[in-house]
């Protein structure tokens, strides 16, 4: 596949904080008003300090310089912003119990698209999001979604969220470049309509023996999820994988193994918000 699914990720979320050309060179000059603004606040009448000085100084010789042509030397050395804590440490944490609270899910997740299926239609059923926000249906598959994505559409989202894939193994079997080439066509329409929005694909949850058992097709979903993420870097999507909750919490399966009890949500739910920065 070329890259591993943390480095891609990694990568997906590197890009999303690249800053414009421009950017640099207008941080720098509010930064350098602030500092002259401090020091004009806090210094004494009549003390001259060095540092407000030079500040002063070079706004002056900045007055008569384009900002665009304000080179990399003469970037002001701000302190490094706080990294991101990584995906495991978001992992750990929520197992840890440190999960969004009703009101937080619903302030982070406004303005924003969960698409997918029964698994994702609980999320309103449970009451933790409306239906403006989760657009799905039971039974569906990502190929036969084309109203939930219009849907979508027609909110214009800051974010989407998808959840596809254990109705699909019952249609596609091992034909895992059906199922794939059906995703494909419903990302390009997401791409096409909203052009810089980032999307997030939900792997899918790993399936009981019981369940396999019952309806053999739920073997390919393995392979399914490498497709996936495969899937993810041909069209710059991040995956997200939350099998660790129901690994850790086996107890969270519903008696089908396949779909999942209501305390599965609130961390489900924290995982794709801390994944997408909301």
């Amino acid at each position: 596949m070329g890259i591993g699914r943390k480095d891609f990720i990694l990568v997906q979320r590197k890009k999303r904080r690249t800053y414009g050309k421009y950017i640099p060179a207008v941080l720098l000059v509010i930064v350098l008003l602030i500092a002259g603004l401090l020091g004009f606040i806090f210094l004494k009448p009549g003390k001259e300090d060095p540092m407000v000085q030079q500040t002063v100084a070079r706004l002056k010789a900045m007055e008569q310089k384009d900002v665009s042509s304000i080179g990399a030397a003469e970037i002001v050395s701000l302190p490094e912003a706080q990294v991101n804590i990584s995906e495991d440490e978001i992992k750990a944490n929520i197992l840890a119990g440190q999960l969004l609270g009703n009101v937080e899910i619903r302030q982070k997740f406004a303005q924003t698209a969960i698409i997918g299926d029964s698994i994702t239609e609980s999320i309103w059923e449970y009451g933790y999001l409306d239906q403006d926000v989760v657009i799905s249906k039971r039974g569906l598959s990502v190929a036969n979604a084309n109203d939930q994505f219009a849907t979508a559409i027609s909110t214009n989202p800051r974010v989407v969220f998808l959840s596809f894939g254990s109705n699909d193994l019952e249609s596609y079997l091992d034909n895992v470049d059906g199922f794939i080439s059906g995703y494909r066509t419903q990302l390009q329409k997401l791409k096409d309509s909203l052009p810089g929005v980032p999307i997030y694909i939900n792997l899918i949850l790993p399936l009981t023996e019981g369940a396999i058992a019952a309806t053999p097709a739920l073997q390919y979903y393995p392979q399914y999820n490498e497709a996936l993420l495969s899937l993810c870097q041909e069209m710059g999507c991040t995956p997200l994988d939350e099998a660790f909750i129901v690994e850790a919490n086996p107890d969270m399966y519903e008696p089908d193994g396949q779909h999942v009890i209501a305390s599965y949500y609130p961390m489900w739910l924290t995982y794709m918000a801390e994944m997408a920065g909301l």
